[in-house]
């Protein structure tokens, strides 16, 4: 059963708050802090959401009901708060509870945005700031763009006559970096961005 569909059947309409859970003080006492999916996505720089994230509670609850249109089991946003806190307390190697909190219980973050939190340097994908990194990166993607290594559909020929292989893979990774956290491919995207993208990439 999906996770979220399943903590919805036990949550009830009386569901405990988010702040009672005290899902959002790891930093704390990192030294008593018990490991789960909350402290795994924020070891791996994912900010929790809590009460006074208005919107994107509201972004949350509104894509989850777009993706489970067809479910009759009705949610809002105290019941979407009160399952989080639910999930987010589970053991942290619980793959599918993961991934649900993930979608739903942290702030976005766009492929660009991610990147950042893990210390990559994203390439100035607008203009000729970077176009020196471009350039070499075009040179390589060539030969390795290809597979699962290419693009969103990028091909690059290898004589480069009008000389803009550069541009041409700048302008694909813009589109990748403004991918952002619902898409359904957000690590495939995340991934290649991080061949082709960012500076001192490895192709290896």
């Amino acid at each position: 059963m999906d996770p979220l569909k399943a903590a919805l059947t036990t949550a009830g309409i009386g569901g405990v708050g988010l702040g009672t859970y005290g899902l959002y003080n790891y930093g704390a006492s990192s030294n008593e802090r018990k490991e789960n999916i909350g402290t795994r996505l924020v070891d791996e720089k994912f900010e929790l959401l809590n009460n006074s994230h208005t919107d994107h509670w509201q972004t949350s609850l509104n894509k989850y009901k777009e993706k489970r249109a067809s479910e009759s089991q009705s949610i809002d946003e105290a019941k979407l708060k009160s399952l989080c806190a639910g999930i987010l307390s589970k053991d942290k190697n619980s793959e599918e509870d993961y991934k649900t909190a993930r979608r739903y219980c942290v702030v976005p973050q766009n492929v660009s945005t991610r990147l950042s939190k893990l210390s990559f340097k994203v390439l100035n994908a607008t203009g000729e700031t970077h176009k020196t990194h471009w350039e070499k990166l075009a040179t390589t993607y060539v030969t390795q763009g290809k597979g699962d290594k290419q693009i969103e559909s990028l091909s690059l020929e290898t004589a480069d006559t009008q000389k803009t292989n550069w541009s041409q893979l700048r302008d694909k990774c813009k589109i990748v970096i403004d991918k952002d956290h619902w898409e359904d491919n957000f690590d495939s995207y995340l991934e290649k961005a991080k061949m082709w993208c960012i500076e001192s990439s490895s192709h290896d």
